[in-house]
């Protein structure tokens, strides 16, 4: 199975809150300092760039990376669109019926095909703080190793050798 990354907040993990805190500010700075907005690409008509900007709505964490993907799954679920219209005015008995289907169905599966790829961005952003957080969280342990070792005097000892020199 994959590995699946999820945001600092639904990680149910065990980890200190100095690892929980480090691994929040890199969530942080990974995934949602990159804020640029999608465009709809050149090909786009204006009947598509409104599904275009219902899809750049629904997820704010769509960067302008991300608009190639979103373009191609407005297109599909555009034509995905008309040919259902078409379809719905047909003879279900008609062969004309039985291709338009096959062709709504080659559209379905490049709307799923792209919504997928849509789902890799922040996935993967999400891995890549997590892999950061890794990284600072070892260079944290590595500096707390090599500080100088400072002795901590135990209160309840300074308190008996008081009490063995004063007698």
């Amino acid at each position: 199975m994959a590995n699946t990354y999820k945001s600092i907040v639904n990680n149910k993990q065990k980890m200190s809150k100095e690892e929980r805190k480090i691994r929040a500010e890199m969530e942080e700075t990974v995934v949602n300092q990159v804020k640029t907005e999608p465009k709809p690409l050149t090909f786009i008509k204006k009947a598509e760039e409104t599904i275009f900007n219902q899809i750049v709505k629904l997820n704010e964490n769509f960067t302008e990376s991300d608009s190639i993907s979103i373009s191609l799954l407005t297109k599909a679920i555009y034509r995905f669109g008309v040919l259902s219209d078409v379809l719905d005015d047909l003879d279900p008995l008609d062969e004309t019926a039985t291709q338009l289907e096959r062709r709504i169905h080659a559209y379905e599966r490049s709307i799923t095909t792209h919504m997928n790829l849509l789902c890799i961005p922040l996935n993967q952003r999400l891995k890549l703080a997590n892999d950061v957080a890794k990284l600072a969280i070892e260079e944290k342990k590595l500096a707390n190793m090599e500080a100088p070792q400072v002795q901590e005097v135990n209160p309840l000892l300074a308190v008996l050798e008081a009490r063995k020199h004063a007698k």
